[in-house]
C-alpha cells in the first residue's frame, strides 16, 4: 500500500507541476496537454524499466562493493541530470518542455530489481549500507533550505494541512476498508500506519522550491513544517496499528506453570532420537512431537519413557494438546517453515526460555533470530565446534559435557529472598561459577558486584552436586537445600537408623533456640589458622562436655584431616562425637578478619562447633539442620559481619526465618524428639 500510495503521489504531482507551469506560463489548459501529461509519465515509467537493465548489469560486475555502490549512486545522479537536459533541451529546440520525472524512473527501477529473484539480496544490501551517508546529507540540505521567518508566519497554516491530511487518510482507508469488506475494527486502525511521511515528501517539497522560484521555497517551507508534524504523530501512530493488528510478534508473559527440565523434541529422524534419550539421560522429561503423516520414530516405538506424539497443526490449540505452554524449551528439527511456525506460537503464546531450531536454509536466519530462537546451522555447526576445541579445549570439552562429574546447567532465580543479592554475597558450592547471566533478554558477563535480579537466567559451571544445590537455592527449594548442606556436614556415624527432621512451622521456641541461649559466643578481634582456633574451641567446649581441652583439640584436628568441616564460603562447622552419655554443647564463633583453615578455602568467618555424645544424635542432626536453615539465607553473612555485639549475634539466630520443632524438656536443659 505504501509503494502505491507513492507512485500515485508522484503521478499526481506530475500532474500538479504541469498544470502549475501551465497556468503561470499562461498557456490554455486543453485535451492536448492532458495528453501530452499522459505521455510524459507513461515516458517516465517506460524508462525505468531499461534503468533497471542497468542495474542488473551492475550487479553482475565481478567488483568491489564500494565500486558497485559508486555505480550505483551514479546512475540515480545521471537520472535526474538526463531530466534536466531534456527539459531544457526540448524547451529551446521544440518549445515544448518533456518532463521525464526521476522519482518516477528510479522508483521503477528499484522496484523491478528489489523484486528480483537473483538480485534483490545484494541489490537492497548495497542500499542498506549505503543509505546512512545519503540520508545524513538530504536531510541535512532540507533542514537548512527551511526558512524560520515563514515558518514563523505560517505554522498555524500548517497545523491546519495536518489535520486535513489526517483526517482526508482516516476517511479514504475506513472507506476503502468497509467497501473492501473489511472488518470495521480493522477499518478504524489501517489510517494509523499512513501518517508518517518523510523521503518523498521531502524530495517533493524541495523539487517545488527548485522549480517555482519566485513562491516555491516558502511553500517548500511550509510542506517541509507539516512534515514534520507528521513524522513526530506517524510512527507512534504506526506501532500502535501494528499492536492492534496483532502483528508485533510481542513474546508473552512468563508461564508460571512451566515445569524443570521438561523439553518438546519437533523431529522424526535419527538426530532427533538422539537428543531425545541424551536429555533423558540427563534427567529431562521429554517428550517426541512429529507432524501427522510424518515417518514413525522406529527406535522409540517400544520406549514408555520417551512417549511421541502427533499433531495436526501448528497453533496455539495444536501444541496446547501436547502440553507445549508447560515446557521448559522446545527444539525443532522439522524444516525451516514448520520450525518457524512453531516458534513464533511458542514465543508469543507461551513464552517458553528455550528455543531452539535446526536451519536448513541461511536466508531464514534473521526470521528465527528475530524470535530470539538458538539456532543450529548444520553447515557451520562443525566447523565452529572444531575452532574452539582448538582455541579453547578445555572450555570446549566443559561445555561439551566430555569432564566427568563436570557439567554447565542455566538454573532461573525464582527464589524472591535472591532478588538484589550481589554475586560475591551468594556463598555458592567451591566447585561452581557463574559464567553468564541473561536478563530481559540480555546476555552479560558477571563480576562480583553484580546483583541478581528475579528472572535472571543464569549460566552456572560445576561439578554435578553443586549444580543441584544451586538450582535448589536459585529456585523455591530452600528448605532441601538445607537439607542437603546438612546430609554435607553430618557424620557417617549419625547418618545410620536416623531419618531426616522434617520441620513443623509453630512459631515457638525449640530446643535449637535454648541451645543458642545458653552456647558461648566467641567474637575474635583477629585472624587465625585452624590450630589456634580449635584449641581456643578446644578449651571453650571443655568446660561444657567434661573433657580435657587437649583430647577436643585432637579430634578436631582428626575430624578437620578426614573431610573439611567448610561447608560453603564462609562457614565452617567443626563437629565431633565423643564418648560418653547425656553431653552436647555448642561454640558459636564470628571473626571478622576470618580463620584460615586452608589455602583453597576462604576464610571462615562464621563457624558452629557441635560436640555430643552418640545418643544425642537427634540434637547432632537438628542442629546441623536448623544452621544449615539458618545460613541459607543470602544475606546472613552480611547481617553476621555487621552484628554490633555477642547478644546481637544471638539474636540474628533466635530471630530467623525457620520452622521450629516442638519439644519436651531434657534433664540436660534442652530437647528431645
Amino acid at each position: 500500500m505504501t509503494v502505491i500510495m507513492d507512485v500515485v503521489v508522484i503521478v499526481l504531482f506530475a500532474t500538479a507541476i504541469t498544470t502549475a507551469d501551465a497556468l503561470f506560463t499562461g498557456l490554455t489548459w486543453n485535451t492536448g496537454v492532458v495528453l501530452f501529461l499522459i505521455l510524459e509519465i507513461a515516458l517516465s515509467i517506460s524508462l525505468g524499466i531499461p534503468v533497471a537493465g542497468i542495474l542488473f548489469f551492475i550487479l553482475r560486475l565481478p567488483a568491489s562493493f564500494v565500486l558497485k555502490s559508486v555505480l550505483i549512486l551514479l546512475t540515480g545522479y545521471l537520472i535526474f541530470i538526463g531530466s534536466l537536459i531534456l527539459r531544457a533541451y526540448t524547451h529551446h529546440k521544440i518549445n515544448i518542455e518533456i518532463l521525464i520525472e526521476p522519482l518516477l524512473v528510479c522508483m521503477v527501477a528499484g522496484f523491478l530489481t528489489a523484486n528480483s529473484r537473483r538480485y534483490r539480496k545484494e541489490f537492497l544490501d548495497l542500499l542498506h549500507r549505503t543509505g546512512p551517508g545519503i540520508y545524513i546529507a538530504f536531510f541535512t540540505l532540507t533542514g537548512a533550505s527551511i526558512r524560520l521567518d515563514t515558518l514563523a508566519d505560517t505554522w498555524p497554516i500548517a497545523l491546519i494541512l495536518f489535520g486535513v491530511r489526517v483526517f482526508a487518510i482516516f476517511t479514504g482507508s475506513f472507506l476503502g476498508g468497509c467497501l473492501a469488506g473489511i472488518g470495521v475494527q480493522s477499518s478504524r486502525t489501517y489510517w494509523m500506519a499512513f501518517i508518517t511521511q518523510a523521503g518523498l515528501g521531502l524530495g517533493l517539497a524541495k523539487q517545488v522550491g527548485i522549480e517555482f522560484p519566485q513562491w516555491g521555497p516558502s511553500f517548500s517551507t511550509l510542506i517541509i513544517s507539516v512534515i514534520i508534524l507528521n513524522e513526530i504523530v506517524g510512527p507512534p501512530l504506526f506501532k500502535l496499528a501494528i499492536k492492534r493488528m496483532k502483528e508485533d510478534h510481542s513474546p508473552a508473559k512468563p508461564n508460571a506453570l512451566t515445569a524443570p527440565q521438561n523439553v518438546v523434541i519437533f523431529g522424526t529422524d535419527s538426530q532427533s532420537t538422539a537428543l531425545a534419550h541424551t536429555l533423558f539421560s540427563h534427567g529431562w522429561q521429554v517428550k517426541l512431537a512429529q507432524p501427522r503423516g510424518g515417518s514413525t520414530l522406529s527406535s522409540l516405538e517400544n520406549s514408555r519413557k520417551i512417549p511421541v506424539q502427533v499433531v495436526d497443526g501448528f497453533d496455539r490449540k495444536a501444541l496446547e494438546q501436547i502440553q507445549c505452554q508447560t515446557a521448559t524449551a522446545i527444539v525443532t528439527l522439522l524444516s525451516d517453515r514448520e520450525n518457524l511456525d512453531i516458534c513464533e506460537t511458542a514465543f508469543e503464546h507461551f513464552a517458553t526460555q528455550t528455543l531452539v531450531a535446526r536451519l536448513n536454509d541461511r536466508s531464514n536466519f534473521s526470521a528465527f533470530q528475530d524470535l530470539n530462537v538458538l539456532v543450529v546451522d548444520p553447515s557451520t555447526a562443525i566447523i565452529g565446534l572444531l575452532d574452539h576445541f582448538v582455541r579453547a579445549p578445555e572450555a570446549a570439552s566443559l561445555l561439551m559435557g566430555f569432564q566427568r562429574g563436570r557439567d554447565v546447567a542455566d538454573v532461573t532465580v525464582r527464589n524472591p529472598d535472591l532478588d538484589g543479592i550481589s554475586l560475591r554475597d551468594l556463598r555458592l558450592p567451591f566447585d561452581s561459577v557463574i559464567i553468564a547471566i541473561r536478563r530481559r533478554g540480555t546476555l552479560s558477563v558477571p563480576h562480583g558486584f553484580t546483583r541478581l535480579e528475579s528472572g535472571d537466567r543464569v549460566t552456572v559451571m560445576g561439578t554435578t552436586t553443586a549444580l543441584q544445590e544451586i538450582a535448589l537455592r536459585f529456585g523455591r527449594h530452600e528448605g532441601q537445600a538445607a537439607l542437603n548442606l546438612m546430609e554435607m556436614a553430618a557424620p557417617e556415624q549419625l547418618k545410620q537408623d536416623v531419618k531426616q527432621p522434617h520441620l513443623n512451622e509453630n512459631g515457638q521456641k525449640d530446643w535449637f533456640d535454648h541451645l543458642v541461649e545458653k552456647a558461648v559466643v566467641a567474637d575474635l578481634k583477629q585472624e587465625m589458622d585452624k590450630n589456634a582456633f580449635f584449641e581456643l574451641a578446644a578449651k571453650q567446649m571443655s568446660k561444657q562436655v567434661n573433657i580435657s581441652a587437649s583430647t577436643l583439640f585432637e579430634m578436631l584436628s582428626q575430624r578437620e584431616n578426614e573431610m573439611t568441616t567448610v561447608l560453603a564460603p564462609g562457614l565452617a562447622i567443626p563437629h565431633i562425637i565423643i564418648e560418653g552419655e547425656n553431653q552436647f554443647g555448642m561454640l558459636i564463633v564470628r571473626s571478622k578478619k576470618g580463620i584460615i583453615f586452608s589455602p583453597q578455602t576462604p576464610s571462615v568467618h562464621a563457624a558452629f562447633v557441635l560436640v555430643g555424645t552418640r545418643d544425642e544424635r537427634n540434637f547432632h542432626l537438628e542442629a546441623l539442620s536448623a544452621i544449615a536453615k539458618i545460613v541459607m539465607d543470602p544475606r546472613f553473612e552480611h547481617k553476621w559481619l555487621r552484628a554490633m555485639s555477642t547478644k546481637a549475634l544471638k539474636e540474628l539466630l533466635l530471630n530467623a526465618d525457620r520452622n521450629r520443632r516442638s519439644a519436651a524438656p531434657l534433664q540436660n536443659g534442652f530437647s528431645k524428639q
